[in-house]
């Protein structure tokens, strides 16, 4: 499907989709290393192939946060655009006949009309986890590599 004829609901679950498929990509490539770890004829590929998915992934994450940041602006723009619209109609229409009396009541409608752009930051900001432990886990295997050279070393008596 192309993006430009779709739907709102239909580009929310494309940037599902988009996200589960990185969220796949570092999971395979992780339990991949873990693999090369338990062979130390393996070890030499590991080393170098790390750093550089380590790389990635950080870029990945950045991007991301950048991401991030941009469309929070655009909510907070669209939250006082609405807010304003809402707090006129309240001041035309007279306090006493406004549906929208209370403050939380104004702001349950704003949520309301922007879920779909905040359930675009919820995900953005679970994938901004998600991408953070990776990376940790990243760097327990780039720790682990080091032991697992002296665990052979041990084995074979050096």
């Amino acid at each position: 499907m192309n993006i430009e004829n779709a739907t709102p609901e239909q580009r929310i679950e494309m940037f599902r989709d988009c996200l589960s498929k990185r969220r796949t990509y570092w999971m395979e490539w992780v339990q991949e290393m873990n693999k090369c770890l338990k062979h130390f004829d393996k070890l030499d590929d590991l080393q170098t192939e790390v750093f550089s998915r380590r790389q990635e992934a950080v870029e990945e994450y950045h991007s991301m946060a950048f991401d991030l940041a941009k469309r929070a602006k655009i909510y907070n723009e669209k939250y006082a655009e609405v807010y304003n619209k809402i707090r006129l109609m309240k001041v035309a229409q007279g306090s006493a006949t406004f549906m929208y009396n209370t403050e939380k009541a104004i702001a349950a409608q704003i949520d309301a009309q922007l879920s779909q752009d905040k359930y675009i930051i919820d995900m953005v900001e679970s994938q901004l986890q998600y991408l953070d432990n990776t990376i940790k886990t990243i760097d327990g295997i780039i720790y682990a590599i080091p032991n697992r050279i002296k665990i052979e070393e041990i084995r074979i008596g050096r």
